[in-house]
């Protein structure tokens, strides 16, 4: 299941409610944003998990534990903490406010909303993001974690956060060697988001064959008149 379906179905889809709520737009019009946001946030999320940097990041945030709160409050979209760590996670797994407009203007479009209203949206969704990531990653995460050997003086505190500094410091042992525990976070994060674990190559060739063929294909595509002009027709 994707995380944009499991956000749907949680509560009864009290979480929709609350958006449609809070931003007083109709069900239908939240809905459609969780869609056209979800799947494009959990792609960056994707991304980051290809370097081991990205995916020790990602592991050491989710053990702050204070995101799957989010889910459970009843006031996520009106909760000013999460406006702000939304944009803090916006801002790491976009890169720049470019791709956050773009990725708002993108949805405005399949919702019916203005690109305002989405970007105003974004920061509360990427935050409810990784509190869905939070709650499905527990399982396959819990796994990992009482199987990695103790640090000792080194430990932080915070498994995950153990985790990620292994995965930093380029350790592991036994099922987890150095090599194979990357791949098994990775796995993990592949399940609970909901997109293949593929390795590094695998994801950017797929990512230029498919950006290549989305080029082509428009190319392909007769250019559409200009709004207000009318069609000319050879030979009449």
């Amino acid at each position: 299941m994707q995380m944009h379906d499991t956000l749907r179905q949680m509560q009864a889809g009290s979480l929709i409610e609350e958006l449609a709520g809070v931003f007083a737009i109709a069900q239908v019009q939240a809905d459609a944003v969780v869609r056209a946001v979800m799947p494009e946030l959990t792609w960056y999320l994707q991304k980051n998990t290809l370097s081991r940097g990205g995916l020790a990041d990602l592991v050491e945030a989710l053990g702050s534990g204070h995101h799957v709160a989010y889910l459970s409050s009843g006031r996520v979209f009106a909760d000013e903490a999460a406006r702000s760590d939304g944009n803090a996670i916006l801002d790491h797994l976009l890169g720049s406010k470019d791709a956050s407009r773009a990725l708002a203007a993108r949805a405005a479009r399949r919702s019916s909303l203005k690109a305002s209203q989405v970007a105003a949206i974004l920061p509360h969704l990427a935050a409810v993001t990784m509190g869905t990531l939070a709650l499905r990653a527990q399982a396959g995460l819990g796994e990992i974690v009482t199987q990695v050997p103790p640090l000792g003086r080194r430990s932080c505190g915070n498994a995950y956060g153990d985790l990620a500094g292994i995965l930093r410091r380029r350790c592991g042992a036994g099922a987890y060697s150095p090599r194979a525990l990357p791949r098994a976070v990775r796995r993990a994060m592949g399940r609970a988001a909901g997109f293949p674990s593929r390795s590094v190559i695998v994801w950017y060739v797929r990512f230029m064959v498919g950006r290549t063929g989305a080029r082509a294909v428009r190319s392909l595509l007769p250019l559409r008149p200009a709004p207000g002009t009318v069609p000319t027709h050879g030979g009449h």
